[in-house]
């Protein structure tokens, strides 16, 4: 590659390559499914559809809404929660068990009944007389005292001095085993034959299963025969076998080898004394001129006059840092995930757009923001669900868990466990973790209200500005009895309404009066621990700000009205 001087044009690689049905679009603003077009970046494709994997389910090229693709099967062409739903027969049961199974068209609970009869036929739900009862067509027989007849038909329960229960044996389905035997030190090699692990290898053929021997030298290709490559020691060049000590391979293409060119550059040999020589994303640069440097995405520059910005090199303007593509200059300007705006006021980063925290109107949610007066919505009433803002009222339930925030519409007698939504009659929960019932349940009214995992914009301003705030690092989660203590780093205490931010003695010890009811939390993660009552109440909120740059200016910047 020639050398580049100063008046050369420098090098571009748009972030808008990229083509849908002959159009040039971006995709950190767009999505392409099927040759069509859609707003929003990073969506997944159901056919020519676009969709949100964690607000609906593609299944055989059709959408089912309400049911995210994280936690669905399919059942045909419709999506389904396996968690409290089965799929039987092409048709979405409802679970009466935490163990429930398909008996053709019906549920049956493995542990009480028998599911009898066969496919063609038809199958039915039996009611087990005892746990040594199994089928026999479309009956059932006790073990200890019958066999089931396989010479009668239909098939039929006998007592065990019955003729034809000597003929059948204990188990009516004989498996049959392999009549090989191989001596002591041997392993058994396909059918009918046995080899020696430590000095043979085995070759089965993948449609008779029968296996041959051969020595270690050689190998097998698909249950055949093939002799290890040589004659030197199996060094290959892509198809090609080749002598080291005569050729070089780079990324799969042969040079003869030079002294001294014991590197590849992509498919060029090149030495590391080789003057005026950088390698840069596997092309090799020819410069004439000392201190160019590799960028991480294989641009070739020279930070004296330039500074790469993604894929693009701009050259140096004092004060400036990159922006995406671009540069800005973050006195007068902020830069929200590759996009610049003007620094007015609050100003904070929503994804790629700026907005004012404080603002009644704007809703931020996980990077997607939301005009509120465009929803017809209040802002202490809008909450977030991940990047989805919730409806109004109590048709909707988030269930949130590290990383991960589904929404689901809202049911009685079902609660959130982590990011699931379980019938909480056939499952209980314990810090996130799911355990299936073993009698059916009912909601106890007395039991401790759960800490809830709250997104910081979902916290009313009541609660996070007039009320005692913990902000800190979890190190470490013990469990003693039924409470979980917590150990946090860089802890402080902050009462935002006054002005007040102390830092607390580290380590800083945190209480959780019931460990099931409160959620999983991870180790290294920064939190805030809200109280709705100094010195009486327990633990309230808990809100995970490890996606925060600066936990405490988002804080502060929330209330920044009433202080």
């Amino acid at each position: 590659m020639p050398s580049r001087h100063e008046d050369e044009p420098l090098p571009f690689r748009s972030p808008r390559g990229h083509l849908c049905s002959g159009l040039n679009y971006g995709i950190l603003d767009y999505t392409c499914c099927e040759k069509v077009l859609h707003k929003g970046a990073g969506l997944s494709c159901c056919g020519n559809r676009a969709f949100n994997l964690t607000q609906a389910s593609c299944c055989e090229g059709r959408l089912t809404l309400n049911v995210s693709q994280l936690v669905s099967d399919c059942c045909g062409c419709r999506a389904y929660d396996p968690l409290n739903q089965l799929c039987c027969d092409s048709q979405i049961l409802t679970r009466t068990q935490p163990h429930s199974k398909c008996c053709g068209k019906d549920l049956y609970d493995e542990d009480h009944q028998l599911c009898c009869g066969n496919v063609h036929e038809g199958r039915k739900v039996l009611t087990k007389m005892s746990s040594h009862h199994r089928c026999c067509g479309d009956n059932q027989f006790d073990q200890q005292s019958q066999c089931c007849c396989l010479d009668s038909e239909p098939l039929s329960p006998q007592p065990l001095n019955a003729s034809c229960c000597a003929s059948s044996g204990s188990n009516p389905r004989r498996i049959s085993q392999s009549s090989t035997n191989c001596i002591p030190g041997e392993q058994p090699c396909g059918r009918g034959a046995c080899f020696n692990p430590t000095t043979e290898r085995c070759c089965v053929n993948p449609r008779s299963r029968q296996g041959q021997r051969y020595s270690h030298d050689q190998a097998c290709c698909d249950g055949t025969l093939s002799r290890t490559p040589g004659p030197y020691n199996g060094a290959s060049c892509g198809s090609q076998v080749y002598n080291p000590d005569i050729n070089i391979c780079c990324a799969g293409q042969l040079s003869n080898r030079v002294i001294g060119k014991n590197l590849c550059c992509g498919t060029t040999p090149y030495g590391v004394e080789d003057l005026g020589v950088l390698c840069c994303n596997q092309s090799l640069h020819h410069v004439v001129e000392d201190g160019y440097q590799c960028s991480p995405g294989g641009n070739l520059y020279l930070p004296s006059r330039e500074m790469v910005c993604g894929s693009h090199v701009h050259l140096n303007d004092p004060g400036k840092h990159c922006c995406g593509e671009e540069t800005y200059d973050p006195q007068d300007e902020i830069c929200c995930n590759g996009h610049k705006h003007q620094r007015l006021g609050n100003i904070s980063c929503c994804g790629e757009k700026a907005y004012n925290p404080s603002s009644v109107q704007m809703k931020c949610c996980a990077g997607t923001l939301y005009n509120l007066q465009v929803q017809g919505r209040l802002s202490e009433e809008a909450q977030c669900c991940g990047t989805v803002l919730m409806e109004a009222g109590y048709n909707q339930t988030c269930c949130s868990a590290p990383g991960l925030d589904l929404l689901y519409p809202t049911q009685s007698g079902f609660t959130c466990c982590g990011h699931r939504y379980p019938n909480a009659s056939l499952w209980s929960c314990c810090a996130g973790v799911l355990h299936p019932r073993s009698e059916p349940h009912t909601t106890n009214k007395n039991m401790i209200p759960e800490t809830r995992l709250l997104p910081l914009g979902d916290l009313k301003t009541d609660v996070l500005c007039y009320n005692e705030v913990l902000l800190g690092t979890v190190e470490s989660v013990s469990i003693k009895m039924k409470e979980r203590s917590i150990v946090m780093v860089n802890a402080m205490s902050l009462l935002a309404s006054h002005g007040k931010v102390s830092a607390l003695p580290s380590p800083h010890y945190v209480t959780l009066t019931d460990h099931c009811s409160s959620p999983e939390l991870v180790p290294g993660n920064t939190y805030i621990w809200v109280k709705t009552r100094p010195y009486s109440d327990p633990i309230r909120f808990i809100s995970d700000l490890s996606d925060h740059s600066s936990p405490l200016h988002s804080i502060l910047s929330r209330c920044s009205t009433v202080i």
